[in-house]
């Protein structure tokens, strides 16, 4: 078998370590101001466009061993490993994130004993009041974590029919991904247009979003489909276009620029309209699917200059400490500007992108050999084996 059959993606870390930068350097923008700089300004300040490539990277990665399991009638991932795994890999490096910010972030002092509570629990997207500096990236991982609770109850729903028949557990996969995609934009159009929600807290919940993790999840089928005997006219033309890296990337950056104009709404927190919204929220979507298709459907034998870039030894490093610079970069940024007394929207975006990097990575580095390699090794060790786990139910194949 290839390494794109037994789900070996190698170009997927260079896609993390892409959009681990991207929500730091949106940050640092930010705070500079520099999203204010004609032209360039709106290019950085859509960088947090890289949530959406996190969304997508985990449906299709986390979702894709049930997607063949279904379509080969094996039985899928153990749902008490996948949980534990799970877990060992968000929690412990999040939790020492949280306790360290909120104790010693100097702008967010005193912290209250229930907002410690809340952030350590996250759920500091469902009460309201507890946006912290420092903390207010962490957003996107509360709605990655509802994606990973719900992911058994969809694989067990998307996988009970059509069981060892790959065309029609294909199909059936992709037509619930599609009433996904459905739900979310009504979701989110009810929460734009009603106003009998709270507009801030509402987006950030998992419902808004479930057509960005579907994308990934309906590219998982195809992946998965493509690995098995027998031809799928219409995915065989997508592989080719996934193939073509040059068109897919031009694709998404054209879509990219399109969307930093102001037809993509405020840089700012300044509310921007449902059609804003909707257009940002669609676009990103677009983007991101373009943009991860090379890694996730593309040949990577051909070696292009992308796959050398996305598989290059620095960028899969960066990708393998992604999540830590993802977790401290916002606190680290805060605590540079504080030390060295400079102004918040006061410029200077080179230097302080450049100490944010420097000690986000440093940050990463410990975090990923300290805390994240060795609890990952002792899930996988621990609870490598499936009778370690309880089981999805599998039913019987049914027409």
């Amino acid at each position: 078998m290839s390494r794109h059959d037994v789900g070996v993606f190698p170009l997927l870390d260079g896609y993390r370590a892409i959009a681990a930068l991207m929500v730091l350097t949106t940050h640092v923008a930010f705070t500079t101001a520099e999203i204010f700089t004609p032209v360039v300004g709106p290019l950085l300040g859509r960088m947090d466009f890289a949530v959406t490539l996190f969304f997508l990277l985990s449906g299709f990665l986390l979702y894709r061993p049930w997607a063949l399991s279904a379509m080969i009638d094996e039985p899928g991932p153990a749902v008490g490993r996948y949980a534990i795994r799970r877990a060992g890999r968000i929690l412990p490096a999040y939790w020492l994130m949280v306790i360290v910010t909120l104790a010693v972030l100097p702008e967010i002092q005193p912290v209250s004993a229930d907002a410690w509570a809340v952030h350590l629990t996250m759920l500091h997207i469902y009460v309201p009041g507890y946006t912290l500096e420092g903390l207010t990236q962490t957003w996107s991982l509360a709605t990655e974590v509802a994606f990973y609770v719900l992911l058994p109850l969809i694989a067990w729903f998307t996988g009970r029919r059509s069981r060892g028949n790959p065309d029609a557990s294909a199909r059936r996969q992709l037509i619930v991904f599609g009433v996904f995609i459905v739900i979310a934009l009504v979701f989110n159009a009810l929460r734009l247009t009603s106003g009998f929600v709270d507009l801030t807290l509402t987006g950030f919940w998992l419902p808004g979003f479930l057509d960005w993790f579907a994308l990934g999840m309906g590219a998982a089928v195809v992946s998965a489909r493509l690995s098995l005997p027998g031809r799928v006219a219409w995915m065989e033309r997508v592989r080719t276009l996934a193939q073509d890296t040059p068109t897919c990337l031009t694709i998404a950056l054209a879509l990219y620029v399109i969307v930093a104009t102001p037809i993509g709404g405020p840089l700012t927190f300044t509310l921007a309209t449902p059609f804003e919204l909707l257009v940002k929220h669609t676009g990103f979507a677009l983007i991101a699917l373009f943009f991860l298709l090379p890694g996730f459907l593309g040949t990577w034998d051909n070696r292009s200059a992308w796959a050398r870039f996305c598989s290059h030894p620095v960028m899969v490093y960066l990708g393998t400490i992604s999540y830590g610079i993802f977790l401290w970069h916002l606190v680290l940024l805060r605590l540079l500007i504080e030390v060295f007394d400079l102004p918040v929207f006061g410029g200077w975006f080179v230097p302080i992108w450049l100490a944010t990097v420097t000690v986000s990575i440093a940050a990463g580095s410990l975090s990923w050999f300290l805390i994240e390699r060795p609890i990952q090794r002792l899930t996988h060790r621990r609870w490598g084996s499936r009778s370690d786990a309880v089981q999805l139910p599998q039913p019987s194949p049914a027409p």
